[in-house]
């Protein structure tokens, strides 16, 4: 390869990095809001589960997990997209530094 076709690939990785950085900060916001929103939901369970009185202190904690299924759920698809994000980053600045060392050799040849 040559400095003349590396360029372009550089150039495209870089954009992708930057489309990359901006999906991670959209993922994060929505991660931060699926965990505040978990924790909401599940310490009101607890309360609303030991104010009844009905059940056993210890195991309130896992009917609050029952009742807040579907909120644990989206918290857990929102932290794999976010991860998702981090590690593609990570695979681009990869091929980044792949791509600038072939760019350094056959531009110091």
């Amino acid at each position: 390869m040559d400095a003349g076709t590396v360029r372009p690939i550089i150039e495209k990785i870089i954009s992708d990095i930057g489309k990359c950085r901006r999906d991670i900060e959209g993922k994060g916001n929505a991660r931060a809001k699926a965990i505040a929103m978990y924790h909401l939901r599940f310490g009101d369970a607890v309360e609303t589960l030991k104010t009844e009185g009905k059940f056993p202190v210890t195991i309130i904690r896992d009917l609050a997990k029952k009742v807040c299924h579907r909120d644990r759920e989206t918290l857990e698809i929102a932290e794999t997209e976010y991860k998702a994000c981090i590690s593609n980053l990570q695979a681009l600045m990869a091929q980044l530094n792949g791509y600038q060392s072939i760019y350094r050799y056959s531009d110091s040849v």
